[in-house]
């Protein structure tokens, strides 16, 4: 996989732990923000504020114009980069995000995520290690808009491996 390539491998799983290496980039595909989307998030969330749904009003506001919802841009940002597939069946679990708004998201603009490993910790477990990734959220003019971290457990491969033999044996024996 280069640098700065996405994961499209139709063959392939995610990454495994040990398939990481600090500094590695990972930059997805663009995604445009819709009129569609702010409204369906709010009806998704329940978050219809003015700045976010009404035009009039928030033209009169900070951002002269509506913007988008800063959880449907993380929402957003977070399904470009599963759509990456480097997490695919490789991926334990989420441990948290860090979350920074930067710039606003407006109807029209176009987006996409750029992760970068920052830190790896083999400690967690025999069966995981812990992957840390700095995320920038861009906007079609390169602004950040959104920038913070995602930590995760990812499986080794090893152990992976050994789960999978484990549930073919189990089905084996259903058979």
């Amino acid at each position: 996989m280069s640098e700065a390539s996405t994961h499209t491998d139709p063959q392939r799983r995610g990454l495994y732990f040990e398939e990481f290496h600090l500094g590695m980039r990972i930059e997805t595909a663009a995604r445009t923000i819709t009129d569609a989307d702010l409204v369906n998030f709010a009806g998704l969330s329940g978050d219809f504020t003015a700045l976010h749904m009404d035009e009039e009003t928030s033209r009169r506001g900070p951002f002269r114009g509506r913007i988008a919802h800063g959880m449907l841009v993380q929402s957003v940002a977070t399904g470009l980069g599963v759509q990456t597939r480097i997490f695919e069946g490789t991926i334990a679990a989420l441990v948290g995000m860090d979350i920074r708004w930067k710039a606003p998201v407006f109807p029209g603009d176009t987006i996409r995520l750029i992760l970068e490993v920052s830190e790896l910790d083999p400690n967690p477990s025999k069966r995981s290690g812990e992957v840390t990734l700095l995320c920038h959220v861009i906007n079609q003019t390169g602004a950040v808009c959104v920038e913070g971290h995602w930590t995760m457990l990812m499986l080794r491969e090893r152990a992976a491996q050994l789960a999978e033999r484990r549930a073919a044996r189990r089905s084996g024996d259903q058979a």
